[in-house]
Parts: structure tokens; sequence; C-alpha cells
């Protein structure tokens, strides 16, 4: 009889603690709603913010109010000085008018006019380059294609055309780079240029062949500007700066963008030259065109600024692991003002931004103390080379003892948003199995209604905030709604925000989140 009571005494102590758990996640659930989301993206994406451009006044406006809602709810500030912002120093290298080109031939030099002849490249120290010049055709030096080789690279300056060659429908060539994004393919042939020797490249648009795309916008302050100028895919100010950590600086190869007018100077007979160079490299036989200048002189000069901008974080601390830590990020900088048009990026990522403050809201909803430690965290500067979450990782003392890393960027919008689709992807490290099961499972069982498309990715280190967390080989986890046609565009607008997809992802985070500070 005693083993009877003490059985149900046990079973009745379990009974009540699962309906104490279950009572404490849906106080959480109840945070998460349209209302709540609609109302605080809307803010953060507003004119107001100017864009959030790292270390500009509207990302400190910004910084500020993420900081507000995590102090409202209760958390602990987890950043300097008892304060919930870490400071991230930068290096802003802006473009110089100051520079030139000039070929050398056998009995002239030829100069140049910046940004009418070329567009100077954003260099971190001023430098002045004399140097052989050689034709790389798309800058291509690999196993399955070669169209220059080191030896005779090395210590020369390059001339190349940008992107691709036009892939003919027998051609096997490039194929999978076709479905890489403009800025992997740059890398990629930025790396094999490098890799080879060379010391400079002078690139060509065959699409923009007298720079009308690449003209340079100048920065205006949204509330400002009365009227707004040609849109055009270089108009943000992504393109006339870059950053850097002060202690990461180092002197990037500068690449010249040139008009037609130098090619001409350079290459006789220049566009009968370029259409033969190119059903050549279709035959898979490039052959090089003459070039008439055997020297190049290139100079540019630094223009460069010191400042600070700021990460967000906030804690709740483990009550039984506190020394184990899963970390939950998004950033929230984005791309600015410029020329009248303000880019508000209310998908990318003020949805992620907000994201993290609502399940940072919904743990603090349920009363109950996590077993293991949350880092809520919106960083800054990733738009400039993900160094919010870079600077956060090198300098955080405890980084061994995160366990798990969850990420947000774009988390807000259908392709179409007059198309509601429920479709989101779930990328997350190969190895940790778990990530999907415990997703998928939340998902259906609180019937959110999300198509995950569940995305295993070997070795996470690109893309997002989630790269320098996965070099430390944390696992990881990321969210993503996927591009549209806004992206980095100033139409990312919050009035296209697919609300119900929206709470469906922030949900389902926090079920799978609440899960992992648990179990």
């Amino acid at each position: 009889m005693i083993k009877q009571l003490v059985a149900l005494g046990v079973i009745s102590i379990l009974f009540h603690l699962n309906v104490f758990s279950q009572s404490a996640i849906e106080k959480g659930l109840q945070t998460i709603n349209k209302n709540s989301l609609q109302s605080q993206l809307s803010f953060l994406s507003a004119d107001w913010f100017e864009g959030r451009e790292a270390t500009t006044k509207g990302a400190y406006m910004a910084a500020d109010y993420l900081a507000s809602l995590f102090q409202q709810e209760g958390l602990l500030p987890a950043g300097e000085d008892s304060t919930f912002f870490q400071k991230v120093p930068l290096i802003i290298y802006e473009k110089s008018d100051s520079g030139h080109i000039i070929l050398k031939k056998k009995n002239r030099s030829l100069s140049f006019k910046p940004y009418h002849d070329y567009i100077p490249p954003l260099v971190s120290s001023s430098n002045e380059i004399e140097a052989p010049v050689f034709w790389g055709g798309f800058g291509f030096n690999s196993p399955t294609f070669k169209e220059f080789s080191a030896r005779q690279a090395t210590g020369k300056i390059m001339v190349r055309l940008k992107g691709l060659p036009i892939q003919q429908a027998h051609s096997s060539y490039f194929g999978n780079l076709k479905e890489k994004s403009e800025q992997s393919v740059n890398t990629i042939k930025y790396d094999m240029a490098k890799e080879a020797g060379v010391i400079a490249i002078i690139e060509y648009d065959l699409n923009d062949p007298f720079l009308t795309t690449n003209v340079l916008p100048s920065p205006l302050k949204a509330v400002e500007a009365s009227t707004e100028k040609e849109l055009t895919k270089r108009s943000s100010g992504i393109y006339q700066k870059y950053f850097q950590l002060p202690y990461t600086v180092n002197a990037k190869m500068p690449v010249y963008k040139v008009s037609q007018t130098i090619m001409e100077s350079l290459i006789p007979d220049f566009d009968s030259q370029i259409k033969q160079y190119i059903t050549n490299i279709e035959k898979a036989k490039p052959q090089s065109p003459p070039l008439t200048a055997k020297t190049v002189r290139l100079s540019v000069t630094s223009k460069s600024t010191f400042k600070t901008c700021r990460n967000v974080i906030a804690r709740i601390e483990g009550s039984e692991f506190p020394d184990e830590i899963i970390v939950v990020g998004a950033h929230y900088d984005h791309l600015g003002a410029y020329d009248g048009y303000i880019w508000n990026g209310a998908d990318d990522n003020g949805s992620g931004a907000i994201g993290v403050a609502t399940i940072a809201k919904a743990f603090m909803a349920t009363g109950v103390q996590p077993k293991r430690t949350v880092l809520f965290a919106t960083w800054t500067a990733e738009e400039r080379g993900l160094l919010g979450s870079h600077y956060f990782v090198d300098q955080f003392k405890d980084i061994d003892k995160v366990k798990y890393y969850h990420n947000y960027d774009m988390i807000g919008r259908s392709y179409h948003p007059a198309e509601p689709d429920s479709t989101v992807s779930l990328l997350y490290t190969e190895s940790w199995k778990e990530a999907e099961q415990i997703a998928g499972k939340f998902n259906t069982d609180y019937n959110l209604g999300l198509k995950i498309n569940f995305s295993p990715w070997d070795n996470p280190v690109g893309g997002s905030d989630n790269a320098h967390f996965a070099k430390k080989g944390i696992p990881i986890m990321w969210f993503h709604t996927g591009g549209h046609p806004d992206y980095h565009m100033p139409g990312d607008h919050v009035d296209k925000i697919d609300w119900q997809k929206f709470e469906g992802i922030v949900k389902t985070s926090f079920l799978t989140l609440w899960e992992l500070a648990n179990e």
C-alpha cells in the first residue's frame, strides 16, 4: 500500500510538473503574435532610422530601441560596463577622387580621368603601381578552365572582363558558377588572381561600357532629400565604402573598373577582338588579344576614418547549467540612405532583429528560468562583412562554452508578397541532426503551417552571421525565407512582410530553443 501511495505521488508530481511546463510554454507562445511583430518591425524599419547603416545615427537609434525591448522584459545586460552594448571599432574606407591610370606605350603615355574613364578602387592604404600588363580574359585559372597562368601573371596587372562568359547550350563550362551570386563569383576570381601573383586588376563590364551604372552617388540624409536620383544597382552606400575591424586590416589587391575608352586604348580593333575572344572561349580555345601598352601606372589615395558601432546583447542566466550557453542572433544593420532613397531593410534584417527580441520576450513570459544560459544578440555591420558577429566571437571570453548558435537573416517574406507560400529554409550544421528533428516536430505538433526545406550544410562558414560561430566548430541553425526582388533595394518595405509566415517561424524557433535550453 505504501509503495502504491509513493508511486501515485511521483506520478502526481510529474503530471503537475508537465502541466506547469506546458503552461509556461503557452504563456511564451501567447506573446508571439502579428500585432506585436508588426508594431515593432514597422517602427524599426521606418524612415526615421535612415536605413540603419552601421556607424550612423540611425543605427545608434536602432540599437537603443532594441536594447529598450530587452530591458523592458527584464533581461540582464550582457554588453560592456553593465550595459546592453558591445562597442565594435571599425575603419571605414571611402572612395577618393585623386589618382590616375596612365598607359605607357612606345612613344607616348595616355592619362585618364577618375569617375569619367574609370572608377578608382577602395583601398586601405594609398599606393602607386607601375607594372607590365597582360590579358586575363574573364579571369579564370582553374583545372577545368584556364585563361591565364601564374607564369604570365606574377607581378603584373591583369586586364579582365567582369562576370562570366555567356554559356552556350553545348557548353559545360562554368555551369556550377551560374548558380552563385555575383559576390561569390567575384571572390573566386579575386582569389585566383591573387594566388597567381597578380598585383592589380583592370576590369571591364561588357554590359556597362561607359560606367553608367557605376556612377558615384552622394550620401544624403534621408530627411533632407527632396528628390530621388535615378536608382541603379550600385546606388547604395555598400558600393561606396568598405569597413574593416582594425585588427584585421589587410591590403586588398586594387580593382579598377574601366570604361570602353580605356579598353579601346589598350586593345586595337577592340570590338572585333572581344567578339572573337568570346567566340573562342565558348569553343574552349581562349586566345589572348594583343595589348598596345607595355606597362600601366595605377595610383589611388586612401581615404579612411575610424568609427564605432554597437552590438546589442542581453542574457538570461541558466538555472542548472549556467556555463552552457546558447546564442540567438540576427543583424539589425542595413544599407543606409543615398540620393533620396532609403534602404529600410524590413526583411533584411529588421525581421530577424525583431524575431530575436520577440523570442527573448517569450522566454521571460514563461516565468521559468531555463536550465542553460541564453544570450540574445543583434549584430551590427553584417552588411559590411559580418563584422559585428566576428568581433563578438573574437572577444567573448566564454566562446568555448557556446553549445549552439541560432541565426535569423531575412525571415519575413514570400517571394511574391501577394501570394504567401509558407516556405522557409532551415539551414543547419549537417552533423547536428537534432536541429531538423526538433524544429520539424514543433512545426507539426503546434500546427504552425510552415513548409520547411531542411538544408544540412557540412561546413556552414558563409552566408550570414553564423559564419564565425561555425568556424569555431559551434553547431548552427539558420531560418531564411530566401531572396526576392527587393533584396538590397529600397523596396524592402514592411508592407510586403508575410506576417503569418513570420509568426510561424518565430514560434517554431521559440519552441526549438526552449527545448535546447532545457533538455
